[in-house]
């Protein structure tokens, strides 16, 4: 014989009322009105054929089988919410998601989060490239690096650091062509449109003000500062971009830098995260990595 359960509405209204004393009190609790409640019991005892509250004006009180329904159900919803916790703080420790634009993604932050301990911040951590603006519930981030716009201001938003934009190339364009991009002829400067990952796309006419007019109708176009860091080690020619997505190419002296004065960037890169992680230990190490 197949069994029956009683409906889940009328269940929990029945725990509830019983647990609380009160249609109002579970009517509170459960964010339904009292009559809600009342009429769950009414289809509760309607499926079992049993009275299971007597009704003394605003009080109620357990009949011999309400008093004989209630402990195991109690027990069993206590076990139902304790399962549903450890499954959501599973699902919670399961990893970290950070989020960060196409170039910050393939040039700075590896070596930022190089610094990490991974063993302290106990679970994994995956990266994801987007383009803004991101949804933090609907894809499920947890952090998004991004630079200087207010898109996420009902976040909790951390300074990561402050930037400044420089000029490289390859050293052999170096060798052939020298350091200083005033002498370059027009087709061997890479112009970058950053598109989506920045807030305003600085160019060579503003990294090289004078006289000379740039023509940024020749030379080669890319739609991102780490896809012109790429054609720049490979020669193409000078790629402007910020000094930290840079830093480990001219490390490895794979790029080498144009002598020009540094432009300070108008905005700072940022951290944004959900409220509710301010205090979570592992956003806090990740934070600080990528601030040091």
């Amino acid at each position: 014989m197949a069994k029956t359960l009683a409906p889940l509405n009328a269940l929990r209204a029945f725990e509830a009322a019983a647990r609380t004393g009160s249609f109002t009190n579970a009517a509170r609790e459960l964010n339904v009105s009292s009559a809600a409640i009342s009429q769950q019991v009414k289809v509760l005892e309607d499926h079992w054929s049993k009275t299971l509250f007597v009704r003394q004006g605003n009080r109620i009180a357990l009949t011999e089988a309400g008093l004989t329904a209630y402990p195991p159900l109690e027990a069993t919803m206590t076990t139902l919410a304790d399962l549903s916790n450890t499954m959501r703080e599973t699902e919670k420790a399961k990893s970290l998601v950070l989020s960060a634009p196409h170039s910050v993604a393939e040039t700075w932050l590896a070596p930022a989060l190089g610094k990490l301990d991974f063993d302290a911040i106990g679970v994994p951590l995956h990266i994801r490239i987007d383009d803004d603006p991101i949804d933090f519930a609907r894809d499920k981030i947890d952090l998004r690096v991004f630079y200087g716009h207010q898109l996420y201001s009902d976040y909790r938003v951390d300074t990561l650091f402050s930037d400044s934009l420089i000029g490289v190339v390859a050293p052999p364009f170096a060798k052939e062509n020298g350091l200083n991009p005033q002498t370059y002829d027009h087709r061997k400067l890479i112009h970058s449109d950053w598109g989506t990952d920045y807030a305003s796309s600085p160019n060579w006419s503003t990294a090289l003000p004078g006289p000379r007019l740039i023509n940024h109708g020749v030379g080669l176009r890319v739609a991102a500062s780490s896809t012109a860091l790429q054609f720049a080690r490979q020669g193409w020619g000078a790629a402007l971009l910020p000094s930290k997505m840079a830093k480990s190419d001219l490390e490895m002296q794979n790029v080498v830098a144009l002598d020009m004065e540094p432009i300070a960037m108008m905005h700072d890169y940022l951290i944004a995260y959900p409220n509710r992680l301010t205090r979570n230990p592992a956003i806090q190490l990740i934070i600080q990595a990528l601030q040091s």
